[in-house]
């Protein structure tokens, strides 16, 4: 079971913050009635909001609306840095509404460390850093770490078996047979329940565990293998129409 955190309000000013490491493999549930974003630093974490799933890798974080209630499980020891947001201000950026993943900046870690310094900080300087990381938060790039889930047991049996065996991924038909129905049923459910073709969400599966698979240090060579495609080269093309560039400069460029 996860560990269930309420981080409390602070009336005062307009965003607070949290940050320290957290060990992998333990499981937490923070929730606010304020909008958040956590932040992974460092390693890599995996969100799950009902169905839904977001793989958060090193210097990337999520927007959650208030009340919002995720499962979050860091893979590897990470840096945990949360931030909550006072409604009166948080409205005076234009943020989705639903669970978004964001980019990191250098200047978003420092404030937050800044913030989190043994001394307490003055209100006004809080709240001078406080404006300062909304400003950021509205221009953070927003990358489609999403991986969308299903409520149907047909689907979501699928869903479950290919991310168990990302290599076994390629033919909806032997899928469909294993979950007792037919391959068009189960093509026309998926669009409707995902909003993604069938080959669009295992296309955005294989490449969400590629990224898990690279801050855990594994090669192009292994991904492809565990992954299911042909060759390493296919999987290099594979990332390249996800993210706009190869393994190795994702991994660069963090």
């Amino acid at each position: 079971m996860p560990n269930y955190v309420v981080f409390p309000p602070n009336h005062r000013l307009p965003v607070v913050a949290w940050s320290g490491p957290m060990p992998g493999g333990d499981q937490f549930t923070p929730h606010s009635d304020r909008d958040m974003v956590l932040f992974c630093f460092d390693g890599l974490m995996r969100v799950e909001v009902s169905q839904d799933r977001w793989f958060i890798p090193d210097r990337y974080g999520i927007w959650l609306p208030a009340n919002t209630t995720p499962v979050v499980e860091p893979v590897g020891h990470i840096e945990f840095q949360a931030f909550q947001l006072h409604p009166k201000f948080a409205d005076r950026i234009a943020m989705p509404d639903q669970p978004t993943v964001l980019r990191a900046t250098p200047l978003i870690r420092g404030v937050a460390r800044r913030m989190m310094q043994t001394d307490p900080l003055p209100d006004a300087e809080a709240r001078r850093l406080g404006w300062v990381v909304l400003d950021e938060f509205a221009r953070l790039e927003r990358p489609d770490l999403h991986l969308p889930g299903s409520r149907d047991p047909r689907v979501a049996a699928v869903m479950a078996r290919v991310m168990a065996t990302p290599h076994e991924a390629n033919s909806l038909d032997h899928l469909a047979r294993v979950t007792g129905t037919s391959e068009r049923t189960l093509s026309r459910l998926f669009l409707r329940q995902t909003g993604l073709t069938w080959r669009d969400w295992r296309d955005r599966m294989r490449f969400v565990l590629a990224l898990e698979g690279l801050q855990l240090g594994h090669s192009s060579t292994s991904l492809a293998a565990t992954l299911g495609y042909s060759s390493p080269s296919a999987f290099v093309a594979a990332f390249r129409r996800q993210s706009g560039m190869t393994p190795t400069e994702w991994r660069r460029r963090g």
